[in-house]
């Protein structure tokens, strides 16, 4: 039978690529992701190359064998191509450890883009759209044949390059060029095969010749381990940087709303840092993480948030408020559980805004919780709130001397305080000798 292509350049890697791929069964038993990219990479590569080389094979018997044969050699040969190509972006993917939005988009766009080639593949029998044959069982391609047979290939080849390249700090020099040269080199000769020389199989005689200098070069047990090792550090160093530039954004944006807020109210100097100073301090006495320290601290800095949805003459109204304006200052609380609960990333946030103003034996406000149903940190923060209010200048008050204020503590123990949490405030003002624990005036 003569052939209709010349088979031999890749009839003469599938030798290379079965011993390849036995070796890698039998010498990768402690798998790494990058080994097991490496191993499903080379495994398409060599079931690719054998169904090129029989699909060749088959399709010059187009007078021997029916068309539903041929169709069905040809779909699967394009199908393993296409998957040996996208093999290889998972392979590059394997060195770079991508946030979940990242890993989800880029799945998203490649899972899609194998499902239209795949999609336009298994229709092609009904559409013919990529290939159709005559009467005499020759093969003909249609207008899509190239985009289908090549260009799907060459876009997942691209999508791994292009991604490899830009992490190309995870290789070594070396590395780099050769991996340059042989994206440039194959890229060269994918098109002069495809353009002048399409009776001649080279695209997977280059793809097995690849996957070869890929573990010649970068997938030596050892170096795969430095490789793992080094990324890993490199990647928690990101990490550390990231969630320090985080928390230091988060606490400067904390710190410049709590300043806002006071600023609305003309009797408040430092109200929220000091309430979350309070706070963290009894929390710490507590026995609280240090974790716990500082989201009872952030908490105490917004706890009054809300206000800014509130009338300044009533915030700052000298005397008593009416019935209606203390019901309009009550509405703070809900307002902030409104504007912070949208916060994801610190859920704790909220429950200080709503339940500071919660009362130990239920007649606070806006729920009516009481006792242990109202959330631990708010009433950490309706202690330390409560004894600013006390040592402060406000427009309805002026600042009392520690002792009255501690004796309103121990007298609302049990009442408006939660009687466990309030003896550590009644340490720390029993330590304070100096009255350092109050505004500065000035």
């Amino acid at each position: 039978m003569n052939l209709d292509y010349n088979i031999f350049l890749e009839l003469a890697v599938i030798p290379v690529d079965m011993v390849l791929y036995s070796y890698l069964v039998l010498r990768y038993t402690n798998m790494t992701r990058i080994n097991v990219a490496f191993r499903r990479f080379a495994f398409a590569v060599m079931i690719a190359d054998i169904t090129d080389v029989l699909t060749a094979i088959v399709t010059s018997a187009h007078d021997r064998v029916p068309n539903p044969i041929h169709y069905l050699f040809n779909i699967t040969d394009s199908l393993f191509t296409s998957l040996a190509a996208f093999a290889f972006i998972y392979y590059i993917y394997a060195y770079t450890s991508m946030d979940h939005d990242d890993h989800t988009r880029r799945n998203v766009i490649n899972i899609a883009l194998l499902v239209i080639n795949i999609a336009l593949l298994v229709t092609n029998p009904i559409t013919g759209w990529v290939f159709t044959y005559d009467a005499a069982g020759n093969y003909i391609h249609e207008f899509l044949f190239i985009p289908v047979a090549y260009g799907f290939p060459i876009l997942f080849f691209a999508i791994g390059s292009l991604f490899m390249l830009a992490h190309r700090d995870r290789y070594r020099h070396s590395q780099k060029l050769a991996m340059i040269l042989a994206i440039i080199s194959s890229a060269i000769l994918f098109l002069v095969q495809m353009l002048f020389f399409d009776d001649v199989l080279i695209t997977l005689f280059i793809a097995s010749i690849g996957v070869l200098v890929v573990f010649l070069t970068l997938e030596t047990p050892d170096y795969v381990n430095l490789l793992k090792t080094r990324a890993e550090l490199n990647e928690a160093r990101e990490r550390e940087v990231v969630a320090l530039a985080k928390e230091q954004l988060s606490r400067e944006v904390l710190l410049a709303l709590s300043k806002s807020v006071d600023a609305k109210d003309h009797y408040t100097n430092g109200h929220s840092e000091r309430v979350a100073e309070y706070a963290r301090e009894i929390s710490r006495r507590m026995g609280k993480s240090e974790e716990e320290q500082e989201q009872i601290y952030e908490l105490g800095l917004l706890h009054d948030i809300g206000k800014i949805g509130i009338s300044e003459e009533i915030i700052n109204k000298k005397g008593k408020l009416s019935d209606k304006e203390f019901d309009e200052i009550k509405r703070h609380t809900e307002i902030g559980w409104d504007i912070l609960k949208t916060i994801n990333e610190m859920p704790w946030l909220s429950t200080g805004a709503r339940w500071h103003h919660e009362r130990f034996d239920g007649k606070g406000y806006p729920d009516g919780k009481s006792g242990k149903d109202i959330p631990e940190e708010a009433r950490i923060i309706c202690l330390a709130d409560s004894y600013d209010a006390m040592t402060s200048k406000r427009s309805y008050s002026s600042p009392k001397p520690q002792n009255v204020v501690r004796a309103e503590i121990e007298r609302c123990m049990g009442t408006q305080f939660d009687p466990d949490i309030a003896r550590f405030m009644l340490d720390m003002i029993d330590e304070d000798t100096e009255f350092k624990l109050r505004e500065i005036e000035g």
